[in-house]
């Protein structure tokens, strides 16, 4: 647990990696980007599918396919705070994503699953519900 007075420093995107997301923005229908953790997050439909954060892109996939991917050398989950990873969330390694058909896939996949997401209504909590009193 960290002190209190103690702040995570949010690194700031890579050049090369927003470059990479950028492009996988592009080829993603109704995409929208919004700020997230100092780093860029990008929509449909309002549900994350992808992102960047610093030197990492990473992009939301069900669960088969996220253990696919982790297979990979480079590959793991999206961890923005040590300890807390988002485990729908994975880093894919370069040689993945600077392939422009491998890329594709991996982003095919990620739209698709985010699709079958319901979208979080306003004034709901991160976990979708608020707790009952």
């Amino acid at each position: 647990m960290q002190p209190e007075d103690e702040t995570v420093k949010m690194p700031k995107p890579d050049p090369k990696a927003l470059d990479t997301f950028n492009v996988l923005v592009k080829a993603a229908p109704g995409a929208t980007v919004k700020p997230m953790f100092g780093n860029f997050g990008a929509f449909v439909g309002g549900t994350m599918f992808a992102g960047v954060f610093g030197d990492a892109v990473f992009l939301r996939l069900p669960e088969t396919e996220r253990t696919r991917a982790l297979s990979l050398k480079g590959a793991g989950f999206l961890e923005p705070m040590p300890g807390r990873p988002m485990k729908e969330y994975v880093v894919l390694p370069a040689s993945e994503l600077g392939d422009r058909k491998k890329a594709g896939a991996w982003l095919k996949q990620s739209l698709a699953y985010t699709a079958t997401i319901p979208p979080k209504g306003k004034g709901k909590s991160a976990a979708g519900t608020k707790a009952k009193r």
